[in-house]
Parts: structure tokens; sequence; C-alpha cells
């Protein structure tokens, strides 16, 4: 069985190894309807969520790409879900010489 020594792990079970993605899903899913939240809340949407606000915060995307452990960049790219507003403000960046 992994332990938290093995491996990095941010979530730990009560044995002190990884938590699996069931069991953070069952979590999830018990916070989510103990709010009473009527979207549907899981450990997905969550990731999603944070991808999507690391981006938005202009995080570097290859830097979202290795906090969500992602091999490739095109995967991460999913997540990023540029508003009009986002490309607006990346084409202001160009300078114009007049």
């Amino acid at each position: 069985m992994a332990h938290a020594g093995d491996s990095r792990a941010l979530f730990l079970n009560a044995k002190g190894g990884r938590l699996s993605a069931l069991a953070a899903g069952g979590i999830i899913a018990e916070i989510a309807q103990t709010a009473g939240l009527d979207d549907p809340t899981t450990a997905h949407v969550l990731r999603h969520t944070l991808a999507t606000t690391l981006v938005r915060g202009k995080t570097d995307l290859v830097v979202v790409a290795e906090i969500l452990g992602h091999a490739r960049l095109e995967t991460t790219r999913r997540y990023s879900l540029p508003s009009d507003q986002d490309k607006e403000d990346a084409l202001k960046l160009i300078t114009v010489d007049r």
C-alpha cells in the first residue's frame, strides 16, 4: 500500500495512504449535498474550475499543465475557456508603432 512518504500526495486517507479518486468523489458529493448545492459538484467539476481559474488569472498554461499532471499541453488546453474579453486583453498587449 502506498503511503505519503512513498510519493507526493495532497490528500491522505485514514490509514495514511493516498486518498483514492473514488473516496475523494464521495467526500465531495457529501459536502455538496450538505451545502444544498443545486448544480452537480464532482471532483472533475472542481478540477475544471481550478484550471479555468488559474488560466483566467493569467497563469501560464505550461504551469497549469504541470499542476494538473498533464503530459500534453493539448490536454490542458481543454480547460482553458478564453472569453471574448480574454482575447481582447491579449491583443492589447501587442505593441503598435505609430
